[in-house]
């Protein structure tokens, strides 16, 4: 009898034991909370990578992947992937229409429109005009704004927005939002068909009128010595597009089919200064049993830094999403479990300047080597869309091709006390964030994201606004996640 019991309590610990080497806890407010307030506060100016704040920001991160014991990604012994970027300051640059033996019509830049330039000087003269409507060739949607017009080699008109942007019940504006969930991903599809169409410049009216004294658009970033496979974006006010068309007698509204403008011609210049400077991405590794493989967790710390005197705090985008790694970072380590394959923690920079920080990662990856299994990337965590009255909607992006991990998704989900409804969307075609780094790679991504507000990208995105609640919430959903697409791994 006593054989008996010592057998099944030996049986019971030995038990208890491997289901305690298995887990990892889910991190509590307390593991992310003061993290993102740090981040998000006076002292880190914004967070802008190239300036004193980014610089300071990812001081402060190596010292945590440090105090929680994580080891240094590369083969100098220090956290920091350390790359050259350069900035491409618009000096002067002109837009000009001119109607066949009509006067010419300057614009001016700043006050009628804005550039974001590409990574060379340009001038170009006397350039044929297509108007293409809201600029989009979508083939699932049997939807093509090009589909009787030749662009190559001239300039594309198009109207900001997609069709019915402005009547948030209709089937066709819930169409076009599912497709496009990220606001800056429209502009982005427009100006890759612009580009794969053979356009020489884009030219987007803009609906709703921008600030003249607004300059960010007129520094482009690019990676050392990258080359430029895209064309000037020129964004034009409302009103100014409207008085010039009705100077050159082009009608402007939504329902204006694609047309070639015959009669108009278009100048353009664009003279930029070059300015480098060198950034850094934060890496910490938890070595796994196969060294040969990888999972990552990645966040942007980057934000906008302090423009027109005002700090940009960014402490949803992405001071939330940041803090959350770490807050991983910290609980995987303190497990003493050895996992499965090696666990990087990843804080990545310059994001907001075009993906570098990531986009640099991935060209310096030797995938022969290490095979990247997953990449798991947290892109503001902490606020609800205006619509989201009970905070409650959570955005999870994934690939087409991957919908074990939509399963894995939803599984860990239904697991919360209050489980998200889930906005499951597929990446394809997509470049919001750093995931598209990776799914350019044929990388395996999980994208998170909690819904745009009304304070994005504005100094009054700060920490006494976030949701601790949610951001809970969030890691709980990526830290099961992790565990099952582990688990689900074939030996």
């Amino acid at each position: 009898m006593r054989l008996r019991i010592l057998i099944f309590f030996t049986l019971f610990f030995c038990k208890s034991i491997l289901v305690s080497q298995t887990t990892v806890s889910n991190p509590v407010k307390s593991d992310f909370s003061q993290t993102l307030n740090i981040l998000a506060s006076d002292s880190m100016q914004g967070r802008k990578a190239n300036q004193r704040g980014g610089i300071l920001a990812g001081d402060y991160i190596a010292t945590k992947m440090k105090s929680y014991k994580l080891k240094p990604y590369n083969k100098a012994q220090d956290y920091f992937q350390v790359f050259e970027i350069e900035e491409h300051f618009v000096k002067k640059t002109t837009l000009q229409f001119k109607k066949r033996n009509h006067k010419t019509i300057s614009l001016s830049s700043g006050k009628d429109f804005e550039v974001t330039p590409i990574v060379n000087s340009i001038q170009k003269k006397q350039i044929e005009v297509v108007f293409a409507s809201y600029g989009l060739d979508l083939l699932k949607e049997n939807y093509d704004d090009y589909r009787n017009v030749d662009v190559k080699n001239k300039v594309v008109i198009v109207l900001s927005g997609f069709p019915s942007d402005q009547d948030s019940t209709s089937t066709t504006y819930k169409k076009f939002k599912k497709i496009f969930p990220e606001e800056n991903d429209l502009e982005e599809t427009k100006l890759k068909t612009a580009v794969s169409k053979g356009a020489t410049a884009l030219i987007i009216i803009e609906k709703e009128n921008f600030k003249p004294e607004n300059k960010e658009n007129e520094v482009f970033h690019s990676l050392e010595n990258s080359k430029s496979e895209s064309i000037p974006v020129f964004r034009i006010r409302k009103a100014t597009a409207e008085n010039l068309f009705s100077k050159i007698r082009i009608p402007l509204k939504n329902d204006l089919t694609s047309t070639s403008l015959e009669k108009i011609k278009i100048n353009f210049s664009i003279e930029l200064k070059h300015e480098p400077s060198y950034v850094g991405n934060i890496l910490g590794v938890i070595p796994g049993k196969d060294t040969t493989k990888t999972i990552i967790v990645g966040a942007h710390y980057d934000h906008l830094g302090i423009k027109n005197d005002s700090i940009y705090y960014g402490a949803d985008d992405n001071a939330s999403g940041t803090s959350g790694m770490l807050a991983l970072a910290k609980n995987w380590s303190e497990s003493k479990i050895q996992p499965k394959y090696n666990i990087l923690f990843a804080a990545w920079t310059a994001e907001e300047m075009g993906l570098l920080g990531s986009e640099y990662f991935v060209q310096n990856l030797n995938l022969k080597d290490q095979k990247i299994l997953l990449c798991i990337n947290m892109d503001m965590i902490s606020r609800s869309a205006p619509e989201d009255k009970a905070r409650r909607i959570l955005s999870i992006g994934t690939e087409k091709e991957t919908d074990y991990l939509k399963k894995i998704a939803s599984e860990s989900n239904a697991k919360l006390q209050n489980p998200f409804t889930l906005d499951l969307w597929e990446t394809n075609g997509h470049s919001g964030s750093d995931y598209a780094s990776f799914t350019a790679k044929g990388i395996p991504i999980m994208t998170f994201f909690s819904g745009f507000h009304e304070d994005y990208h504005t100094p009054r995105d700060i920490d006494s606004k976030v949701d601790l609640d949610k951001i809970q919430d969030v890691l709980f959903i990526v830290n099961n996640s992790l565990l099952k697409f582990i688990e689900n791994q074939p030996n």
